[in-house]
């Protein structure tokens, strides 16, 4: 006997989709640092970016600040932050 057909329905969503998928570029010298970095101190650099996303994403708006800033003095203004 032939299996039947099962159709399943993908869950109904109101605006926004179930996940996104970003891409972010980075400086390709500054990427091979990181990397290096990572394999210094750490062997996975996916374990150092979710580190950093947490500690963002736990820290309080003054924490934000800080990073902001010190990113603003070593790289500059980039993209359209601003």
């Amino acid at each position: 006997m032939a299996k039947k057909n099962i159709k399943i329905k993908a869950p109904v969503t109101l605006g926004k989709p179930l996940t996104v998928q970003r891409t972010y570029r980075f400086n390709t010298e500054l990427f091979e640092s990181f990397e290096e970095d990572c394999a210094r101190h750490l062997a996975n650099p996916k374990l150092v970016l979710e580190a950093l996303i947490l500690h963002w994403l736990e820290g309080d708006s003054k924490t934000r600040s800080a990073m902001a800033m010190r990113h603003r003095q070593r790289f500059g203004n980039t993209g359209s932050e601003d």
